[in-house]
C-alpha cells in the first residue's frame, strides 16, 4: 500500500503503525535501484516527501540543524568543507536534487560519502516515534552493512553538526562522478587537539580511526605523526575485495589518503 503523510506527526503515527513493514521513501534514489535489483520487496510504501519541516535547514545552538528531507544539493554549498565535497560526489545533479541526507543514512551503507564526511564532523541524528525523541552520535547509529540502531517505529528526523570545524574529504571511484566509491576519508578539526578521521568502504560500516586521532592528540600533529596516524588506520580497517577494488588497494589507499588530507590540512594552518 502506498501512504502520503503531509505532516511529521501523521507520518510517526503511520510508522508505529506499520513498523517495519513501513519503508520510508523520500528521493527514492535508493530505494528504486533496489527494488529494480530485486533486492528490496516493499509491503508498504511511507512517503515522507510532502512532510515540509523536514526540509528546515538552519544554525541553532551551536550547531548545523539538517533535515532528513534536505537534499544533496543543498549541501553543496554548506560551510563544511567535507560535507559540500562529499554532497557533491553523489551522483549526478539529477540524483543530488532527489537524494536527501536521511536516506542515505537510512540505508546505513558502508560506501555513503555523506555518512563518512558526517561522521568526521562528529555529527549527531535525531530519531524520532510516537514514543518522543532520541538523540544519538553518529557512530553509534550504523551497526552493520544496510542496519543501523532506527527501531522499527522511528524515522530520521535531524542531523545536528557541531558548528566551527574545519574539514577535508577524498573520495577514490572509477569516475570522478556518478559512481560507487571505491574508499573515502573525511577528516575534521576544532583547531586544537581535537581531530576526527572517518574511513568510508573499509569495513563493515564507516569507521572512525580511534587510535589515529588518540595519537595525533597526545603527540600533536607534525609530519612523523601523520605517518604514524596513517599506518594505524591502515591497521584498524578490514575493507573486502569487489569487482571495484581488492582489500589490500583499499587498506594501501586509507594510509594515503589518511596522511594526504592531514598533510594538506596541516598545510593551510587548520590542524
Amino acid at each position: 500500500m502506498y501512504f502520503q503523510p503531509k505532516s511529521f506527526q501523521d507520518a510517526l503515527r503511520l510508522k508505529s503503525e506499520l513498523g517495519g513493514a513501513a519503508t520510508p521513501l523520500a528521493g527514492g534514489t535508493d530505494l528504486v535501484v533496489g527494488q529494480r535489483k530485486g533486492h528490496a520487496r516493499i509491503e508498504n510504501y511511507l512517503d515522507i516527501s510532502r512532510v515540509a519541516e523536514l526540509r528546515e535547514l538552519s544554525e541553532r545552538d551551536g550547531f548545523l540543524s539538517i533535515g532528513a528531507l534536505v537534499n544533496h544539493a543543498r549541501l553543496e554549498t554548506c560551510e563544511f568543507s567535507a560535507l559540500a565535497a562529499a554532497a557533491a560526489t553523489v551522483g549526478g545533479p539529477q540524483i543530488r536534487q532527489l537524494g536527501t541526507i536521511g536516506g542515505q543514512l537510512g540505508t546505513a551503507s558502508p560506501a555513503g560519502d555523506v555518512s563518512v564526511a558526517l561522521l568526521a564532523l562528529q555529527a549527531e541524528v535525531e530519531l524520532a516515534s510516537i514514543r518522543g525523541r532520541r538523540r544519538i552520535a553518529l557512530e553509534d547509529f550504523f551497526l552493520a552493512p544496510g542496519k543501523s540502531a532506527l527501531e522499527d517505529d522511528e524515522l530520521i528526523s535531524t542531523i545536528y553538526v557541531p558548528l566551527g570545524r574545519k574539514s577535508d574529504f577524498y573520495k577514490i571511484g572509477k569516475r570522478n562522478a556518478v559512481a560507487i566509491s571505491l574508499l573515502m576519508v573525511a577528516i575534521s578539526t576544532d583547531g586544537a587537539s581535537d581531530i576526527s578521521i572517518a574511513i568510508g568502504c573499509a569495513a563493515p560500516t564507516p569507521l572512525r580511526m580511534k587510535r589515529s586521532e588518540a595519537l595525533l592528540g597526545k603527540a600533536g600533529v607534525n609530519e612523523t605523526s601523520i605517518v604514524e596516524a596513517a599506518k594505524l588506520a591502515a591497521e584498524d580497517v578490514s575493507p573486502i575485495s569487489d569487482h571495484r577494488g581488492s582489500a589490500d588497494y583499499r587498506r594501501a589507499m586509507s594510509t594515503v589518503l589518511v596522511q594526504r588530507l592531514l598533510s594538506r590540512m596541516m598545510k593551510r594552518g587548520e590542524l
